[in-house]
């Protein structure tokens, strides 16, 4: 419905205050209290124009919606502060009291008749033939909630603030200028000869001198710290250790199919058509042109109505009980009675049937099982949580705890965070093993650690064990560690630098080819490439250079894969000769909807430069204390 509210208006409405407008009217509705200005207290003024407590507890509380459905959860009131949502609130308020003020000051406004034409363009409030029905409308408003009187006050300052910044920004498209710009700079074809230069294998160069490797060390003293570790004992309880799938039987199994027997029955389901009728007394002789043998179609026609189809459905999507009991009680092809239906008198016709169908004991039995299984886990899981808390609560060990609890103690030798051992060894067997990590690092030594939840209903009690603190390792203890990354680290600057000499030998005036030739390599041609063409070899950094330059470039840098480098030159460079051809609509539609908002964004700061805006901190106080 709020869709087609939208394509009533156009510019600035649809695209900011009448979307805004329809989302509080759908979430929470309107009150013509909303709208009595400079009724109550005001949490600002804009000149004439006084935003009341009510208004800005709408507002508040729709964005307090908004970052709940981000947080999948409730915000506190200090998630609303870090997150901004009154200071945001108070900008969306201040900009449409500002445009209010505007409006009024140039005499804008929408006459009746205006008002009449955007009414009946919303298609919500069509009826079945596709013209305007008041009718409809009523019944439209009546169902989101909605004060028909408010719903036009609104309308009708939103079409006014519509004008006003339509002035502004109607038929304004990105220039033609940009777009060749962007045309020529993405569409832009080079091709390129290129060489890979191989790094020297790291174990085939020489070991450096004492004095280079303790240089080297010192240098990256920090890549060789020995992080802190930290030991823990834990109990798991988790669906995988405390699952006994093995001890359902088939007598649990039956009493739980014959009990939930609903949960696997697909319920009978019918096509469905209907027609409405505008009042009774159509319906009545729709009703006796059926039975004297006219169609459901015919009788439609007659009384300027059209068949609706409602697809195949089943009783609950009629969502009227009426309705559902006469669709789902009448013969097939045969239509029903006048049913009074929300929308005004109905007759449904019925044009095939999906019979109810059961699945069958054995068809499900695994499927039960399982969900027997799950039920009694968790059960476990709880009945051994509990036990585990009062016992540990009480000043129980954990192995005590574990004991009374029926599970097993676990024991995690040193690790890091990372769950690496001082050998390097990674332990892969803690359950939640990031959560549990962070849980134990983030322990002080000899506190309690809270029992861990993830993944539902699992939980991990660690108990903290010896810390190892962090340190600086000296060079004996990592020295083969050290020695293998220097004589990497080596290899790739030596090809690095062999790259820049090949090129600075071609800069000065060897030809591509004779280099390639004279160093033993094959040189290779990519040709047509464009700034958005990947290229494997190549990577993000050879086709940076490919394009840094003009015809005959010559570059060298790093190759995609590790230790590879690249000596390459522009040999051809071909422009488009119609660079906006290869821009598509859509981007351009984008640019131009860009530039439309930073030319609406732009006109309300310089509105709100010549209006004088102040603001009730108390009021806005007592309005966000309102707000449930």
């Amino acid at each position: 419905m709020l869709n087609q509210m939208r394509r009533g208006a156009s510019g600035w409405v649809a695209k900011f205050f009448l979307g805004a407008l329809a989302l509080s009217f759908v979430v929470w509705g309107i009150t013509d209290v909303l709208h009595t200005r400079g009724a109550g207290t005001t949490v600002l003024e804009a000149g004439d124009v006084r935003v009341t407590v009510a208004e800005y507890q709408q507002a508040y509380q729709q964005a307090m919606n908004r970052l709940g459905q981000q947080l999948q959860r409730r915000p506190t009131a200090e998630q609303a502060a870090m997150f901004g949502v009154d200071q945001t609130v108070l900008a969306q308020l201040r900009a449409g009291a500002v445009v209010d003020q505007a409006a009024e000051r140039a005499g804008l406004g929408v006459s009746d008749v205006g008002m009449i034409s955007l009414i009946q363009q919303q298609e919500a409030f069509h009826d079945g033939s596709g013209q305007f029905s008041r009718d409809v409308m009523r019944a439209v408003l009546a169902n989101a909630g909605l004060n028909e009187a408010a719903y036009l006050a609104d309308l009708r300052r939103t079409a006014v603030r519509s004008q006003l910044i339509g002035s502004v920004t109607d038929d304004v498209t990105i220039p033609a200028a940009f777009v060749d710009a962007l045309g020529a700079y993405n569409g832009e074809r080079r091709t390129i000869q290129y060489v890979v230069l191989q790094p020297q294998p790291a174990d085939s160069i020489a070991d450096p001198s004492e004095e280079e490797l303790a240089s080297y060390f010192t240098e990256q003293t920090d890549t060789y710290r020995a992080p802190e570790y930290r030991a823990f004992t834990y109990v798991a309880l988790t669906r995988a250790t405390m699952a006994e799938t093995d001890k359902v039987t088939d007598e649990e199994i039956t009493r739980y199919y014959e009990a939930n027997r609903a949960e696997f029955t697909t319920p009978e389901r019918r096509a469905v058509q209907q027609v409405v009728f505008p009042d009774r007394a159509a319906a009545d002789a729709a009703e006796t042109a059926i039975r004297n043998g006219a169609s459901l179609a015919d009788a439609a026609m007659a009384a300027g109505r059209q068949v609706a189809d409602l697809g195949t459905i089943g009783r609950a999507e009629l969502g009227n009980g009426a309705l559902g009991d006469a669709a789902f009680s009448a013969q097939p092809n045969v239509p029903t009675a006048v049913v009074d239906g929300p929308f005004g008198p109905v007759i449904l016709e019925v044009t095939s049937v999906q019979p109810e169908v059961v699945r069958p004991l054995d068809a499900v039995r695994t499927e039960i099982r399982d969900t027997l299984a799950k039920s009694a886990t968790n059960a476990r899981i709880t009945n051994a949580y509990n036990t585990l808390t009062e016992a540990l609560q009480s000043g129980a060990p954990l192995a005590e705890a574990a004991q009374q609890a029926g599970v097993t103690v676990e024991t995690v030798p040193a690790v890091s965070r990372e769950g690496v051992t001082p050998t390097g060894e990674s332990i892969e067997t803690i359950p939640g093993k990031a959560q549990v990590l962070a849980a134990v690092f983030g322990a002080e030594e000899g506190g309690d650690i809270a029992p861990v939840n993830f993944d539902g209903n699992s939980y991990v009690f660690p108990v903290l064990g010896e810390i190892t603190p962090a340190r600086d390792r000296k060079l004996e203890e990592v020295r083969d560690r050290v020695l293998a990354d220097w004589k990497q680290d080596e290899a790739v600057q030596m090809v690095i630098d062999r790259g820049r000499a090949l090129a600075d030998r071609v800069q000065k005036g060897q030809s591509f080819q004779d280099m390639a030739e004279v160093e033993g390599l094959t040189p290779q041609t990519a040709p047509g490439l464009t700034r958005s063409t990947a290229v494997p070899v190549l990577g993000e950094a050879g086709m940076r250079a490919a394009f840094s330059g003009p015809q005959g470039l010559v570059a060298s840098t790093p190759a995609r894969e590790s230790g590879e480098a690249l000596v390459l030159q522009v040999s051809e460079v071909a422009p488009l000769a119609d660079p906006a051809s290869v821009v598509a609509q859509t981007t351009k539609d984008g640019l131009s909807q860009a530039l439309r908002g930073d030319l609406e964004q732009s006109f309300i700061t310089e509105l709100q430069s010549g209006i004088d805006v102040s603001y009730n901190q108390a009021a806005i106080q007592q309005a966000k204390v309102g707000v449930r």
